[in-house]
């Protein structure tokens, strides 16, 4: 390796060694490594204590006269799992440290000159303890600054510096040290021109955070979740009766009809959906029995609060009621308001309706309870579940002759106020238009 003096290693901060009977393991959320061979278990309990040099695990291993090679080949073992921390070293000091997520998809890359240095827009800059992280998002590796110096080089980089002029504009840094962070920056994609095409950086954020593969950490539910607690009154303003199941068995459609015929309804008729009709809807789609819904829910928990924003509906008081799941009723949140016909105005421009809607329907989701349990899965987990409203209320509105379409987005801050909530707390996360098909 280059320079060994610019370079120094140790354990990924995820990677655990444990001793065991014939040498060591080292240990990550997704794998495992066991070392029996006594020069690599010497090694492995150097590289735990971190940022050691390669002339210093060399000499661990000394007399031995292979050591130097078998020195490197246990760092690139280790490297091409993303077991292996490099640092870049000035003046015997870490002035940055790349810490992998996941095993490298090549070997690090060359020093190459260029006319041009310059960062990735896609890049991120998060605090830290000491210093900063640097990191692209679904980039296999994270490069964490640990030198104030590397301050005015960023600021540099943003710009564009070439490498002639970077020990005039960032003092202090010296030439060879630059290289090694630019390997290291084009390595973990943070130079522009390094990364691959890219769709946009929330998507990409999202997808890495919700999905296997990009890093090692556990994803599912890894914690106990809080006791829900209805937001309603205890009893409801409305108590709503309960339809007779048998009755709706006998009177509905098969399935199979139901399901091809669904479609997104937007055209909803003169005459006004009645109560009796959504006494039943709600009941079809969001009653309670027994701790379960007509849908799935992570851990069943079932965060989501439903909302009826009612404009028209012939029986009900126009305003914003919330439905209380579990005992089957209604209670009045607001009645109508300019905040609420703005949401209606939203409604019906999402879904390109000359009219406003007869009930908006609004899906409110309580995060604390699915981050408690699932982490970084909530919000992922909550929009799935969403979609599966979306298909239990459009497949109940088929059956029972009504209009029924999903909305894309609504005024998530403008609700907040309304129901008087934090609006990342119990975000708004779904709409539906609904009324009267005739």
């Amino acid at each position: 390796m280059d320079q060994p003096d610019i370079w120094a290693y140790g354990l990924a901060p995820d990677i655990l060694l444990d001793e065991a009977d014939q040498g060591v393991n080292l240990r990550s959320p997704s794998g495992s490594i066991s070392i029996t061979d006594r020069s690599e278990v010497t090694l492995a309990r150097k590289l735990a204590q971190g940022g050691v040099s390669e002339a210093v695990l060399t000499a661990c291993l000394a007399p031995n006269p292979d050591a130097a090679d078998a020195c490197a080949a246990f760092l690139f073992r280790l490297d091409q799992r993303g077991f292996l921390c490099r640092f870049v070293i000035q003046n015997s000091l870490a002035i940055s440290v790349c810490v992998p997520q996941r095993a490298p998809e090549t070997g690090l890359p060359t020093f190459k000159p260029r006319k041009t240095f310059r960062l990735s827009p896609q890049t991120l800059l998060q605090p830290e303890k000491k210093g900063f992280r640097a990191l692209v998002p679904g980039s296999w590796a994270t490069v964490n600054l640990l030198d104030p110096q590397i301050g005015p080089l960023l600021f540099k980089l943003s710009e564009g510096v070439e490498a002639t002029q970077v020990t005039n504009c960032v003092p202090g840094l010296e030439l060879h040290a630059f290289e090694a962070l630019m390997r290291l920056f084009a390595w973990c994609d943070l130079l522009d021109g390094t990364a691959k095409t890219q769709p946009p950086m929330h998507e990409v954020l999202f997808h890495s955070h919700t999905r296997l593969g990009f890093t090692r950490t556990k994803l599912g539910k890894t914690g106990k979740p809080q006791t829900f607690r209805q937001a309603a009154k205890d009893i409801p303003d409305i108590a709503l009766p309960l339809p007779n199941v048998a009755d709706l068995i006998a009177s509905d459609p098969p399935h199979f009809l139901v399901s091809r015929s669904r479609r997104s309804r937007r055209d909803q008729g003169r005459t006004p959906i009645n109560l009796a009709q959504l006494n039943e809807l709600l009941f079809r789609c969001f009653y309670q029995e027994n701790g379960h819904r007509s849908y799935p829910s992570g851990g069943a928990l079932y965060s989501l609060t439903t909302y009826l924003l009612v404009n028209r509906c012939d029986g009900l008081v126009p305003g914003l009621y919330a439905y209380d799941a579990a005992s089957h009723g209604l209670t009045m949140v607001t009645k109508f308001t300019r905040a609420l016909k703005g949401l209606l105005e939203d409604a019906a421009a999402s879904a390109n309706c000359a009219s406003h809607t007869q009930i908006l329907l609004l899906l409110s989701s309580d995060m604390a309870i699915t981050r408690t349990a699932y982490g970084d899965l909530a919000y992922s987990l909550t929009l799935k579940e969403v979609g599966a409203v979306y298909q239990n209320v459009q497949l109940a509105s088929e059956a029972m002759k009504l209009a029924a379409c999903p909305l894309g987005t609504a005024n998530s801050l403008a609700f907040a106020k309304v129901i008087r909530q934090n609006v990342y707390d119990t975000p708004l996360v779904g709409e539906m238009i609904i009324g009267s098909s005739e």
